[in-house]
């Protein structure tokens, strides 16, 4: 294929029983971009459906440019995704989904933001404009927590309003470089994690309902998602757990070590404080391994100081959730399990996001 003839666009299309919607999304795509003058094509990844959603591809590819990729064996939304990303001939590749939720007279409009510059562009339906149809307010939910998840143990993702879509454009140059695994349906997620210096631009949308055929969605892929979202934060939020329970070990052993030789209020101060260094000590050089920003003796004091600054943080809020819990009722020993709870989400997240802040963060 000559660079002439290379098509400007690549839309990647995973299905799976797909069938209903086929058609229709192939007609849709082709008069969006047609009429927006788009050379492009449609990598259809099917993962041998029973419903045989590949073999209609194939005879609409005698109406449209599209290119059927029919895996037998394989099975996985995110690992078909990679698979169409490795595919695509296209300067850009959009991922879709082929339920009609992700409307396609949105793709010219993707293509002109990464065309202004963007590495990637996200549809969001969290942006002014965006937005959904149909959703109960538990879904809505579960999707603003799993996005705030995201963006809580992920600091990439906060680039985008939402992390969580399964909509969005990428320049080919990226990914070819990029090493996925797809081992979630949220490829986008990786992307913002092997490309923190990727430009992101957004598109809002309105996330449409499905009118025909069934969602693939369930306790399986919501498990393979947080899996993945652990591997992607290299299982920082465990670390810096595992860390914790140390440094409460060293607090309590210079406590017990001083014990009878200082005043009791002496002693549990430089427990405290030796816990405190102790845990700044392996944060630096394990849990956030390669974040600090500035060396030598004086970088290490200034996050040394950070460092105290998150833990004040994180005190600050167990103290004040575990008053709270106190006045709500709640038992003498429950309070302040609840207050360590909340004060170590405090002490992780300002941690993540202002100590060991990583590049573009």
């Amino acid at each position: 294929m000559t660079e002439e003839d290379a098509p400007q666009l690549s839309v990647v299309v995973p299905t799976y029983n797909e069938r209903e919607n086929l058609a229709e999304l192939l007609e849709r795509i082709d008069r969006a971009l047609r009429s927006s003058g788009v050379r492009y094509e449609v990598v259809v990844v099917d993962d041998d459906s029973p419903d045989g959603t590949w073999r209609l591809a194939m005879e609409l590819s005698m109406r449209y440019p599209v290119r059927v990729i029919r895996r037998r064996g394989r099975r996985g939304l995110g690992s078909a995704i990679v698979e169409g990303l490795r595919a695509a001939r296209g300067s850009y590749v959009v991922v879709m989904d082929a339920d009609l939720q992700h409307p396609p007279e949105l793709l010219p409009r993707l293509l002109m933001e990464a065309e202004r510059g963007a590495d990637v562009v996200v549809a969001t339906r969290y942006a002014p404009g965006g937005g959904v149809e149909g959703w109960s307010r538990l879904r809505l939910l579960a999707s603003r927590a799993a996005g705030m998840f995201a963006h809580a143990l992920l600091p990439e993702s906060r680039r985008t309003s939402d992390p969580m879509s399964g909509f969005w454009l990428v320049r080919r140059s990226l990914v070819e470089g990029l090493e996925l695994r797809g081992e979630s349906w949220k490829v986008l997620l990786e992307v913002l994690a092997r490309a923190p210096g990727a430009r992101v631009a957004e598109v809002p949308y309105v996330f449409r309902r499905r009118r025909r055929g069934e969602s693939k969605l369930g306790p399986r892929e919501m498990l393979d998602y947080v899996r993945d979202l652990l591997r992607l934060s290299e299982y920082r939020v465990l670390r810096f757990a595992a860390v914790g329970a140390t440094g409460a070990l060293v607090n309590l052993a210079v406590v017990a070590a001083l014990g009878g030789r200082l005043p009791d209020p002496v002693a549990y101060a430089l427990g405290w404080e030796a816990g405190l260094t102790w845990n700044y000590l392996l944060h630096d050089a394990w849990t956030f391994r390669g974040r600090r920003r500035e060396g030598g003796l004086l970088g290490r004091l200034r996050y040394w100081l950070r460092y105290h600054a998150a833990a004040a943080a994180g005190f600050t809020v167990y103290m004040a959730v575990s008053w709270a819990a106190r006045l709500l009722g709640a038992g003498y020993l429950a309070a302040p399990l609840l207050g360590i709870a909340a004060g170590f989400v405090a002490n992780y997240l300002v941690s993540e996001h202002r100590v060991w802040r990583p590049q573009g963060g």
